[in-house]
């Protein structure tokens, strides 16, 4: 029966994969350049290896280099190396007007805004210790020359790379050896190199670097390369380091298998892309390099004639006959660990290469295709974005869905007759609806996304987060909803009035407001970026989409549409995210036994760090820190409480609470399962998976876009623009409310009913506005990090705001003059805390409600007022 079934559900989802092909996108875009120019006395350009420069003031610089301009190295041409400085701007190369201070070849290249450091390198007699800067002045077309500090040590066939404010040098050769050396110097004070701990395992030169971030921190990356002494056969090296930026140490990451085998890289180009890629081009291995080397080795040594001319014949046979080097495109995922053939190209990639990133895109100057070739060409390599196109029935599913949502708030707007049904529905709304909708309205967007990429990229670890939403049932049920419906009042912050005065009142709604403005654009803006990178529908398209829609079933529809809306928005997602589970359990090959032990080696199922360590996200942070801000999220944010208001009784309130409670448990366990499953899924498939994903939470659209079928997809996006529109939806009506019974009746009181319903519309509108401006300007002025600032220093209150209500609730001897005073020492308390202390900021809500409980408390004891308090 158990495999009937499953064969049913396999068939079923194999005919919907049958109408899911989309177009594919070539994975590498190849942009020709024009090639390095021939020297006046040359007749071609013969190309160079080891060239250095990079790209600075909007001009590519490459210098230096060798070749062999008079025949092949085994026909007995002479190895020549250069001084030369090439010029490449507005599309034609230009020998430049001065020269290196020496021939140079081999060195390593790095790019700063103050110009292109080149570090060390070979002149054909000695390893270099000199460091120098390039500089392209577009003034005079000319490149300006300056000597940096020398590095401690000659280094040729080394590697260098800037992290942060610093240039990191690993590995390379002297005279002699490869060496294991490790140094970095400070940009901004170039005085010195600094040694740091030397590289692990064998010495390394004509290896690679790349910077990273991984589930940890930033690391740098050390790949391939060999290990080289004088007068001995090297050793090609198959494995790759790593080295922990922020907490200082190396690490042997092991092997580097491609196919299945071990894989040399010698000479390859590497680069970072997205944020967990780094992409490898070409390099050298062993199968004929071994031989070649181990003829060289015999011919020093040799003294017989006819020995040494059968070893020169077969070293010419395969010189001649060499196919050149690798032609593959290598990936590796920093989060998966794993490595795999992203494209092969239809021609060699240099080996020993001038390489360097232009903008989004990865140029390769010159460099050697096969033992002893030069290339002239230069090219631009560009990784395929995330984009796909969405097509026309996607387009269809989702233009549908955005107008079912619509026609609900066109259905609800007829019977919006006053503020009783536009902002609690006039008792008509059903327990269970609200519940859900309480449930779709936490359950945002970025967390439908959040969450996966989350587990995607660490663990569990803040499973608990979710679950303290559930652990503070009881105390939101017999605490907070006895006092809203025995009040019977419109808004949260009406109570603060009750217990305290206006001013309360007045503080708390108009911080909600303001945060609620923030929070629109934000959860406008930071879907649409999602989408955007793995649709290509623009993210001003998407947020004008959203913000529009909303102000129109909101502002006619009332709570009413609000809330059925999020019932249509919480069955698309849990019934999708269903679906892509069993997706993912059938199109992965590991059995779901082997799947639980894979993810456990690898720690994936970590729930809880019981380290006494208030920096980190522990099991205390998050539990301690989950608690105060769900108790401060479903016990005083408005558009939540709203929900417990549109039921007439106290019992039914709560039946809305635990439906929240009921739905979290398994959504939290599906939401993070599918983080899991897509860490299984794409190491299984790595090339699935687009390197090029700048954005960690496009990881499940990502998922759902290539992977499930067309029209399952696209209601899957659906979905998450409804998730989006349904906390915004309910914002939107929140703030409308909390502008209309807590300021606007408060000053003017005999206001109509009628009259103050259009204003609660013009106030739905224009806060809906606001939202769509601030998105927008979010979307083009990158300044994001402008807006975590905002909810930091917003979040400073919000904690706060908890403890006013507790102390309302469970003190008599709380007033308001020292409730208020404990509220802005609370502020100052967490401000210090977020500046001056490492401490996570999930805490920040708890000692924000802490010290506003103990402040208020003991400042009410010296500070008497008039108020009577209240039981």
């Amino acid at each position: 029966m158990r495999n009937s079934i499953h064969s049913a559900i396999s068939v079923f989802l194999l005919l919907f994969a049958l109408i899911s092909r989309g177009q594919e996108i070539p994975k590498v875009r190849l942009i020709d350049v024009p090639e390095l120019p021939a020297k006046a006395k040359d007749s071609v350009s013969f190309g160079y290896a080891g060239m250095v420069g990079g790209w600075h003031n909007g001009a590519v610089i490459a210098a230096g280099g060798a070749n062999f301009p008079s025949g092949l190295p085994w026909e007995g041409g002479k190895k020549v190396y250069s001084d030369s400085i090439y010029v490449l701007n507005d599309g034609q190369w230009k020998l430049a007007g001065r020269s290196l201070p020496f021939p140079l070849a081999y060195g390593a290249s790095v790019s700063t805004p103050e110009g292109i450091l080149v570090i060390g390198g070979e002149d054909g007699i000695t390893a270099k210790d000199q460091v120098l800067r390039l500089r392209y002045d577009p003034a005079s077309e000319e490149v300006e020359i300056a000597r940096f500090p020398s590095l401690p040590e000659p280094l040729a066939y080394t590697a260098a790379v800037v992290e942060a404010g610093y240039v990191y040098v690993v590995g390379g050769k002297n005279a002699d050896r490869s060496v294991n050396s490790f140094y970095r110097m400070r940009l901004d004070n170039p005085k010195k190199w600094e040694k740091l701990e030397d590289l692990p395992g064998a010495p390394r030169a004509l290896h690679t670097i790349a910077v990273q971030e991984t589930k940890d921190s930033r690391k740098l990356f050390v790949i391939g390369g060999r290990n080289q002494l004088s007068g001995q056969k090297s050793e090609p090296l198959t494995t790759y380091l790593s080295y922990d930026l922020q907490d200082n140490f190396w690490k042997n990451e092991g092997e580097i298998p491609i196919n299945g085998k071990p894989r040399v890289l010698m000479g390859a180009s590497a680069e970072s892309i997205g944020s967990m890629g780094i992409m490898v081009y070409g390099g050298s291995d062993e199968v004929l390099f071994d031989r070649l080397e181990h003829i060289a080795l015999q011919l020093d040594s040799e003294k017989n004639d006819s020995i040494q001319a059968s070893l020169t014949a077969e070293r010419d046979a395969l010189l001649n006959s060499h196919p050149g080097f690798s032609q593959e495109i290598l990936g590796y995922n920093s989060i998966t660990k794993t490595w795999y053939v992203y494209d092969t190209l239809p021609d060699p990639i240099p080996v020993t290469a001038l390489s360097f990133k232009k903008a989004d895109d990865f140029v390769i100057v010159s460099g050697e295709v096969s033992p002893g070739i030069r290339t002239p060409e230069v090219r631009t390599y560009a990784i395929a974005d995330a984009t796909k196109p969405f097509g026309i029935i996607n387009y269809t599913v989702l233009a549908l869905y955005l107008l079912i949502s619509l026609l609900i708030g066109v259905y609800f707007a007829r019977k919006q007759k006053s503020t009783e049904d536009y902002f609690v529905g006039g008792g008509r709304i059903p327990w269970w609806a609200s519940g859900l909708s309480v449930f779709g309205t936490l359950l945002s967007a970025i967390t439908f996304m959040a969450i996966p990429a989350k587990a995607f990229i660490t663990d569990w670890s803040f499973f608990f987060l979710n679950i303290t939403a559930i652990l503070i049932t009881p105390v939101i049920a017999f605490i907070f909803i006895p006092f809203f419906n025995k009040l019977h009042i419109r808004t949260a912050y009406e109570y603060l009035e009750n217990r305290f005065n206006y001013a309360a009142r007045a503080f708390g709604s108009l911080s909600f407001i303001l945060f609620q403005l923030g929070r629109i654009g934000i959860v406008l803006l930071l879907p649409s970026l999602a989408i955007s990178i793995v649709t290509g529908i623009p993210v001003e398209t998407s947020i004008m989409i959203m913000g529009v829609l909303c102000i129109l079933y909101t502002t006619f529809g009332g709570i009413e549409a609000v809330i059925w809306t999020d019932v249509l928005q919480v069955i698309v997602l849990l019934g999708g995210s269903i679906l892509a589970v069993a997706w993912m359990m059938i199109y992965t090959e590991t059995s779901f036994g082997e799947m639980i032990t894979y993810a456990s080696e690898r720690d994936k199922f970590n729930i809880a760090n019981m380290d006494l360590d208030f920096t980190e996200s522990t099991f205390w942070v998050v539990f301690i820190g989950g608690l105060a801000s769900a108790m401060v999220t479903q016990g005083t944010d408005q558009t939540i409480v709203q929900r417990y208001l549109t039921s007439s009784s106290v019992k039914d309130s709560q039946k809305t609470l635990y439906t929240n409670a009921v739905l979290t448990l398994p959504a939290t366990i599906i939401f993070f399962g599918i983080g899991t499953l897509l860490f299984i899924f794409y190491t299984e498939m790595p090339n699935a998976l687009s390197p090029a994903i700048s954005n960690n939470d496009s990881i499940f659209p990502w998922f759902i876009v290539r992977e499930l079928p067309i029209g399952v997809s696209g209601l899957l996006v659906a979905g998450i623009f409804s998730a989006a529109m349904s906390s915004i939806s309910s914002s939107l009506n929140s703030v409308s409310t909390a502008y209309c019974n807590d300021f606007h009746q408060h000053f003017r009181s005999r206001t109509k009913d009628t009259k103050m319903l259009r204003i609660a519309r013009i106030v739905t509108i224009l806060t809906g506005i606001v939202g769509i401006l601030l998105a927008l300007w979010m979307a083009n002025s990158n300044i994001k990090s402008l807006w975590d600032q905002f909810y930091r220093y917003l979040g400073l209150f919000t904690g706060g705001l908890g403890g006013m209500f507790l102390l309302g609730m469970l003190t008599k001897k709380a007033n308001a003059t020292g409730t208020l005073m404990g509220l802005v020492a609370s502020a100052i308390l967490i401000w210090y805390i977020s500046v001056f202390t490492e401490i996570s900021f999930l805490m920040y809500a708890f000692f924000g409600v802490a010290s506003c409980f103990i402040f208020g408390y003991v400042f009410s004891l010296i500070f008497k007022d008039r108020k009577v308090a209240h039981s």
